[in-house]
């Protein structure tokens, strides 16, 4: 009977996992355009403070050799969001650059277009 009442909580467990993820990959989807919109407005060095595009809460936007990034948060001291890059993969233009006083990696999957998911690790 304890292992039945264990294989419900893991079952629960996953499909809440696998519907937030859901939830928040079709916000980005409704949000993208938007999020376009608004890095084609950066200029680089901008570095812009917590606000909403498209729908979605950002921590920090920034630009930084022609690459936007869309921090939403913090996991564990590294940040993690999307970023926009129209010259193609963001990971060699951004290889060298220095965030902030810690270093961070910068680690990207391509999503669609000029979309990446994006988490820095420090």
């Amino acid at each position: 009977m304890t292992f039945v009442g264990v294989l419900a909580a893991a079952v629960i467990v996953i499909v809440a996992i696998v519907a937030f993820r859901g939830t928040d990959d079709q916000q980005f989807i409704r949000s993208a355009a938007d999020m376009e919109a608004f890095a084609r407005t950066m200029r680089d060095g901008d570095r812009l403070g917590p606000r909403t595009v498209g729908g979605m809460d950002f921590e920090e936007v920034r630009r930084e050799r022609g690459v936007v990034v869309f921090q939403q948060g913090e996991a564990l001291a590294s940040p993690y969001g999307y970023a926009w890059s129209p010259q193609g993969d963001p990971a060699p233009i951004l290889e060298d650059m220095e965030w902030s006083e810690d270093h961070v990696d910068h680690y990207f999957e391509h999503l669609e277009g000029a979309f990446y998911s994006w988490q820095g690790r420090r």
